[in-house]
């Protein structure tokens, strides 16, 4: 019996594997990385991205700690509610980078939900590409970014999950997914073509399923599809972070809404606990990368140390905390970038937060009207928009002098 149970199981492998070359080897499942599944924040950004007959000149990179306060300024800008999942440029820092500098710039935010070094990565590596590239990136970090204990792995979050499917991870596989596990799910999936596009299979046979099941047999009229939020309710683990048009929503505030504030300081208890050396180096050598490539495509960083509560700094140890800013500043400029760190400075009160480490949209506005004026001020920023220049634009670069110390 046992014997027996031996040859099936090869024989079962045998198939498996001939079904996978045959299939690789054919144009009948050949997904396109771009096709997804489902579409999350992250999925709708790229998407956006690459779809946009633009190139933009400043890519906005981070977590939420950027991605909130540029949508929050630009809806009390334009006046009106704006859908997140769809808005992926800021007015506000266009307009007011143009009443500084005369330039007439496109920005592009693909700063994201959960955002690491290491997704960062995978943005600049993969995506941009010589007719994607922009002249300035703006990257927002925090100390999350670096010491967040709750983060299992590169490999797990969202963004990930998404932009993993452009460009070869073999170069970064050990360091993206140092669980064992995960690591052979990969290398799986590169040998075995049916079981690495296991995924947008599944999602093919489910569509034609679906399909066919619907056309037999149709729903009564009075009879309606269980809703996304019914689904969700039900299935919470079903497609997590899915995102639908019109559900990410940014409405004008008001100055009761500026005056509310969230206490968040036990999500941050957990996520700074003690400190995950595996993590922290990890990230940071993600961020080194992330600023060499960037250089290597003559494209200009501008990292900004983003300001955070004094009660959420306060969760961090002095050694901790020294660590974070120290390595940051230091690694950035190293790798020729410029620095605004706001992290260290009492120009941001604690009613410029919504909750302990996200600004609110009037905080926001603060921390771009900084932003521009110190891009504003450095020689090399604005050298490398030279291609958007305009009259005006190229007569105040040419009066500027060396780069403003940021």
């Amino acid at each position: 019996m046992t014997h027996l149970l031996k040859t099936k199981f090869a024989l079962a492998v045998i198939v498996f594997s001939l079904l996978s070359v045959l299939v690789g080897a054919s144009k009948a499942f050949q997904f396109e990385p771009s096709r997804f599944p489902f579409l999350s924040w992250t999925g709708w950004t790229i998407k956006s991205f690459l779809e946009s007959p633009e190139r933009s000149n400043v890519l906005f990179l981070g977590s939420s700690l950027v991605l909130v306060p540029l949508d929050g300024v630009d809806a009390d800008f334009l006046g009106r509610k704006i859908d997140g999942s769809q808005h992926h440029n800021s007015c506000y820092f266009e307009s007011k980078f143009k009443e500084a500098t005369g330039l007439d710039i496109k920005s592009f935010t693909f700063a994201l939900p959960g955002e690491m070094p290491s997704d960062a990565y995978l943005v600049v590596n993969n995506l941009l590409t010589q007719n994607k590239k922009p002249d300035v990136i703006v990257y927002g970090v925090g100390p999350r970014d670096f010491l967040d204990n709750l983060l299992p792995s590169p490999s797990a979050t969202d963004p990930y999950r998404f932009l993993s499917r452009f460009g070869n991870l073999d170069p970064v596989a050990s360091r993206m997914m140092p669980d064992w596990m995960d690591r052979l799910n990969y290398e799986l999936g590169k040998l075995f073509y049916v079981y690495g596009q296991r995924s947008d299979l599944a999602d093919w046979a489910t569509g034609k399923s679906v399909g066919l099941v619907n056309s037999l047999l149709p729903l009564p009229q009075d009879k309606q599809a269980v809703s996304f939020d019914d689904r969700r309710l039900l299935a919470p683990e079903y497609r997590p972070c899915e995102v639908l048009a019109g559900q990410a929503l940014f409405r004008p505030s008001t100055p009761k809404e500026w005056a509310n504030f969230s206490d968040n300081l036990a999500e941050y208890k957990k996520r700074y606990g003690k400190l995950k050396w595996d993590t922290y180096l990890t990230q940071l050598g993600f961020f080194a990368d992330t600023l060499e490539i960037a250089r290597s495509k003559g494209i200009r960083v501008v990292v900004v140390m983003m300001p955070i509560t004094d009660i959420n700094r306060a969760l961090l140890s002095d050694f901790n905390w020294n660590l974070y800013c120290k390595s940051v500043s230091t690694m950035a400029r190293r790798k020729g970038a410029s620095v605004i760190n706001l992290s260290e400075t009492d120009y941001f009160q604690r009613s410029d937060f919504m909750d302990t480490v996200h600004l609110h949209s009037l905080g926001g506005r603060k921390w771009l009207d900084v932003v521009v004026a110190s891009m504003s001020g450095n020689h090399k920023v604005l050298s490398a928009l030279k291609n958007t220049q305009t009259a005006g634009g190229a007569a105040r670069i040419a009066k500027q002098g060396g780069e403003t110390q940021l």
